[in-house]
């Protein structure tokens, strides 16, 4: 996540920022599509006109949660990773959970409190701007039978994609879903080279 003096706000996959980003403007208008760099030499080739895949505005209110990051435990696998530098690890969710990361964007004056009744959460990370703030906050949720069905069904989906393309195993994948008002969610699966459905 990353600002400007202005009050953008943006959002990126780090392994897919120089393709896809979420942009929370200002004045309310929100996006999600390709990247400017991106899109003057793919658009063409993907045979599109627009680089936005979805617009949306936000409500004027002191406090909305603009975005969520869903990772369920069961998707979770052992990092490679060895530069610990700047990276926050956050807790493990606890079996049957979801790893819920929110965005929430306030006025300036505005304070993001978490409710006290809600066990397993964190405010891990807060970005002052001029116009605005955006507060991150990590909880664990329970997986509901709903959500559960949904993994099963994305799962399959990219095992049978994974049958005419070459698909690597540990890749991950996002998916990105919008609610009828302005709350947007983005499913975070893994892929182990096998069908789990």
């Amino acid at each position: 996540m990353w600002s400007n003096p202005k009050g953008d706000v943006y959002v990126a996959v780090r392994c897919l920022g120089g393709i896809y980003k979420v942009s929370f403007h200002k004045d309310g208008n929100c996006q999600y599509g390709f990247t400017d760099q991106y899109a003057d030499t793919a658009l063409s080739r993907l045979g599109r006109q627009n680089r936005h895949l979805e617009k949306w505005r936000l409500p004027p209110d002191p406090i909305v949660r603009v975005l969520q990051i869903l990772i369920p435990e069961s998707e979770l696998r052992e990092s490679t990773m060895n530069d610990n530098k700047g990276v926050t690890w956050l807790p493990i969710p606890r079996q049957g959970t979801i790893g819920t990361i929110s965005l929430y964007l306030t006025t300036p004056l505005a304070q993001l409190e978490l409710p006290e009744t809600v066990q397993d959460a964190w405010m891990i990370g807060s970005m002052n701007t001029q116009i605005r703030n955006a507060w991150i906050t990590y909880a664990f949720t329970p997986l509901d039978e709903t959500l559960t069905q949904l993994i099963a069904f994305e799962k399959q989906k990219l095992y049978a994609i994974s049958m005419n393309a070459v698909v690597p195993p540990g890749t991950r994948a996002t998916l990105w879903d919008s609610k009828d008002d302005h709350n947007r969610h983005v499913l975070e699966l893994a892929y182990d080279g096998q069908n789990t459905g």
